[in-house]
């Protein structure tokens, strides 16, 4: 066993524990550590070793790997056979399996032959669950941020690095998390490279890979790293989960409530406007709040005008993320919990003082929240005149808070016949801060007007008649031409720090979520390796 290649997935396990090696009728189970060796090279030429490097395997070689099922609608679905008998590599990242499908672009799985399963001095199997960090499985406090998509390579490890960034920015300490998957170090690297103070994934919750899994017990591992992270010092944790919201541990962990009331919000990754709003229409229905979409949407511009038609969300780009272009909607979401029965939680606190690095898109402090503060009182206005009736210069004055300030506004003298009294029903609730900086940065008609709908709608009003929603529509979308904000560049990942002429922006964007194998492989994957 000294001269086996031995696999990412199984790096947290010591080497001096793998001591004998256990043959005969056994049924292995999720993450049992296997010696096998190399038959016959497949889609999986090289091998993920403990300290990343991809090592290239030749026929006969001995690998160490971990048994475990795969999900991968872009590669192969596998899972854990009966026996010790022949199986497939189904993941350079060291799992065997026996692979069920294949994407059709897919050429056969790797074969090998397991040797027998790897055991203590004991003869006692070693699995990975028994390596996992130490930290207790209790319901953390931490909060969390989300990132969610479509599918696999829909840009949700692009989307939760460039939240990593902009949360250092912020001044504060960040983990960056995947609950979910299959083990590879591709992500962790990239997440790592962004700053992020702890990097930790499902394997060091103690599984080789999350399908097939228990959702308790996927639940359990996330806790046990949040935990871990609040243990070393982390003001909040960026969350990744993999795949998309039809995969079957995917589906069921977005209603789990544990999440949902941890969240200071979702980011969903799209490749598509339809899969955006089917995406966002979906978490909706499960109770998350939604504060922004991404992806490799971003790509188009038609895309994201679509997007934001559809959703009343804005579509932020992977730089925009990094630039903090989030941060003021972060630190209302961790006031408004901190005023909603969690004001003793450090970590909120923390959030919602943390500094604001770099204003959205590059608009100067006072001007943004200026502006956000004379939208907010064009809306006041017209869902004061619907309520309520006509305001004259008799009329009272009172205020409105909002997570940019409180607005001022003008109640009529005497109610008008049939209202309720003299305080609009809006006014005991905040307009929310993800749909107001939504439509500030609209960049049609059309994602204004949805992203106005979206705030009536959470302001818990009645839809305004069309008449006074065309005219609040042409009020806005003048000032915001005023103040410039119609006219500027789209903001997308063209837009990006210019490439190097050779570069592919599909390349550059698949590279960097660890989606491609070597340029030497002659079967390129779609998905991970």
């Amino acid at each position: 066993m000294k001269k086996a290649k031995r696999s990412f997935a199984t790096r947290r396990v010591a080497a001096s524990h793998m001591r004998t090696l256990i043959t005969g009728s056994l049924q292995p189970v999720a993450g049992d550590l296997v010696l096998a060796r190399v038959d016959k090279l497949g889609n999986h030429s090289r091998l993920e070793l403990i300290n990343g490097r991809k090592a290239i395997m030749f026929p006969g070689d001995e690998i160490i790997i971990c048994y475990g099922n795969r999900y991968a609608p872009d590669q192969f679905e596998a899972v854990i056979g009966p026996d010790l008998g022949p199986c497939d590599l189904v993941a350079g990242g060291g799992i065997a399996a026996c692979e069920l499908s294949r994407h059709d672009r897919m050429i056969a799985p790797t074969k090998i032959t397991p040797l027998g399963l790897i055991g203590d001095k004991f003869g006692r199997r070693l699995n990975v669950w028994d390596y996992k960090v130490s930290s207790d499985d209790l319901r953390p406090s931490l909060p969390i941020v989300l990132s969610l998509g479509t599918s696999m390579n829909a840009g949700k490890t692009l989307t939760a690095t460039s939240l990593v960034r902009g949360f250092k920015r912020a001044g504060l300490k960040v983990a960056a998390l995947k609950i979910t998957g299959t083990g590879s170090g591709g992500d962790t690297w990239i997440v790592r490279d962004a700053g992020a103070d702890i990097v930790l994934d499902f394997t060091d919750a103690g599984f080789a890979t999350t399908y097939l899994a228990s959702v308790e017990m996927i639940e359990k591992g996330a806790f046990r790293l949040l935990n871990h992270a609040a243990e070393n010092g982390c003001d909040v944790a960026v969350i990744e989960i993999a795949d998309g919201l039809q995969q079957k541990e995917t589906s069921e962990l977005i209603l789990a409530e544990s999440f949902r009331s941890m969240a200071l919000g979702t980011i969903f990754a799209s490749y598509d406007a339809m899969g955006a709003k089917c995406g966002v229409d979906t978490l909706r229905a499960a109770g998350h709040k939604v504060l922004a979409i991404s992806g490799r949407l971003g790509r188009s511009p038609l895309g994201v005008r679509e997007a934001e038609e559809a959703t009343g969300l804005h579509c932020y780009s992977p730089w925009d993320l990094q630039d903090g272009a989030l941060g003021p909607v972060f630190r209302a979401r961790a006031a408004e919990k901190l005023s909603n029965g969690q004001s003793n939680n450090p970590y909120l606190r923390r959030i919602a003082a943390s500094s604001e690095a770099a204003m959205p898109l590059g608009v100067d402090r006072a001007h943004s929240h200026q502006l956000r503060i004379d939208f907010l009182a064009k809306v006041a206005r017209e869902l004061i005149v619907a309520e309520l009736g006509e305001v004259n210069a008799n009329g009272s004055l009172a205020t409105w808070p909002s997570p940019f300030g409180s607005i001022l506004v003008t109640l009529p003298e005497r109610p008008s016949q049939g209202s309720q009294g003299s305080i609009p029903t809006f006014m005991s609730v905040q307009a929310p801060a993800e749909i107001v900086e939504a439509a500030v940065l609209a960049k049609s008609r059309g994602a204004l007007k949805s992203s106005l709908g979206g705030i009536v709608q959470a302001l818990g009003c009645a839809p305004l008649p069309a008449a006074r929603m065309s005219y609040l529509l042409n009020e806005t979308w003048s000032m915001f031409e005023a103040a410039d904000h119609h006219d500027r560049p789209l903001q997308n990942a063209l837009e990006a720090p210019p490439l190097d002429a050779h570069d592919d922006i599909d390349a550059v964007i698949m590279n960097f979520s660890g989606l491609f194998n070597e340029h030497s492989d002659q079967h390129a994957p779609l998905g991970r390796a």
